[in-house]
């Protein structure tokens, strides 16, 4: 088919938009591969109540206590996001963003034994008490 009625805006919002899901698909590739590198990590009961403590006791980030939220609703749950069922939820990933490049360091402290306070206080993200 003829593509000489195209415009440039149009030919330009193509590429744009191809080159928009090139991007997703390599990202969604890259969180499969990281995915599939953690180990199995599940949290017991007692972590998962530490963690929804330390939310609601006003210390976390806006975007965890959102997250909190969405799992005190129902819609998710903090195994989901420990077990890397809830990576490809944007609201997950929006409330972790800032603390990427620290989250290798978490993990490690936690595949080590070390408790969730432990870990907690070595997060250079947390805000003064």
């Amino acid at each position: 088919m003829n593509e000489d009625w195209k415009t440039q805006e149009i030919r330009d919002a193509e590429a744009a938009l191809e080159e928009a899901l090139a991007n997703a698909e390599r990202v969604g590739a890259r969180a499969d591969e990281m995915n599939r590198e953690l180990s199995e990590s599940k949290l017991s009961e007692e972590q998962t109540e530490r963690i929804e403590q330390f939310v609601r006791g006003g210390q976390a980030p806006e975007g965890i206590v959102e997250l909190q939220r969405r799992i005190d609703e129902g819609e998710l749950s903090w195994d989901d996001v420990a077990e890397g069922r809830a990576l490809q939820d944007e609201g997950v990933q929006s409330a972790f963003a800032s603390g990427v490049p620290n989250m290798q360091q978490a993990k490690e402290m936690i595949d080590e034994g070390h408790e969730i306070d432990e870990i907690i206080e070595n997060d250079p993200n947390r805000p003064p008490e």
